[in-house]
This record gives structure tokens, sequence and C-alpha cells, in this order.
């Protein structure tokens, strides 16, 4: 069973996604099964979500006013 500390290092490193297919389907079990661990993805993605739009405002503002 993997460990919440091993869950949370693989999804914020980026890791997840290029983990084998037994990691990932272990990760997703015990992402079934650990609440705070799905609170936290969830709060990862806001959170990954919310930057992006802000590095979309950074890069509109650089570009200047449109005429």
């Amino acid at each position: 069973m993997m460990k919440c500390r091993e869950y949370i290092f693989l999804l914020t490193s980026g890791r997840l996604e290029q983990a084998p297919a037994g990691r990932r389907m272990e990760a997703g079990m015990h992402r079934l099964m650990c609440r705070k661990c799905r609170a936290f993805t969830r709060n990862d993605s806001r959170l990954d979500s919310m930057l992006a739009d802000y590095r979309e405002a950074l890069r509109r503002d650089e570009a200047g006013p449109e005429n």
C-alpha cells in the first residue's frame, strides 16, 4: 500500500504521469481510499490552475495595451 508521503511526492514532482501503469494504479487506489490525499489533489489542481491564469495575465500585461 502506497503511503501518503509517496503519493504526494509523485503528484507534486510530476512523476505520476510518467510512472509505470502499476504505480499509477497504486496511486489511484491510494487516492480513492485516502480523503486527505483526495483533498490535496484537488487543492494542487486548483493551485496549478491559478498559477497558469496568473502567468497568462502577466504575459498579457507585458504585451501592452491593444490598440
